[in-house]
């Protein structure tokens, strides 16, 4: 049964990694990564479905997707240190939802609320 197993997470492997491409945009100085795109697709058909962009340190700065070339769900912000900063959510290129702020010691102290692309309410939890 084993073999079996091995051969289906192969198979799987080997089609997830022929359906997403990965292309270093930008370089830091050093030869780190700076901007990091994800393509679905080949050549005039390649679609962004992903942008990863780093710190100068090598940690993850923000993540983010994208469906029909706009922004789309969960975008993750993050300190250099690797400490989230902020979570927002997108729907087709607007937010929506609520954009949660950290401070750098983790703690929540911030909460925007989006419709449509459009601030309608705002929690400061540093008056609590």
């Amino acid at each position: 049964m084993k073999p079996l197993h091995i051969a289906l997470a192969s198979a799987l492997l080997l089609t997830l990694g022929c359906s997403t491409h990965r292309y270093v945009a930008s370089h830091f100085p050093d030869g780190k990564p700076e901007v990091v795109i994800h393509y679905e697709g080949k050549g005039d058909s390649a679609v962004k479905v992903m942008e990863e962009v780093f710190h100068p340190n090598g940690k993850l700065d923000y993540v983010g997707r994208f469906k029909d070339g706009k922004e789309h769900g969960e975008w993750n912000y993050f300190y250099e240190d690797g400490t989230r900063k902020f979570t927002e959510h997108w729907e087709n290129g607007l937010e929506e939802g609520v954009q949660v702020d950290y401070a750098p010691d983790g703690q929540v102290y911030r909460e925007l609320y989006y419709e449509k692309g459009r601030l309608v309410r705002t929690v400061d939890h540093t008056k609590d």
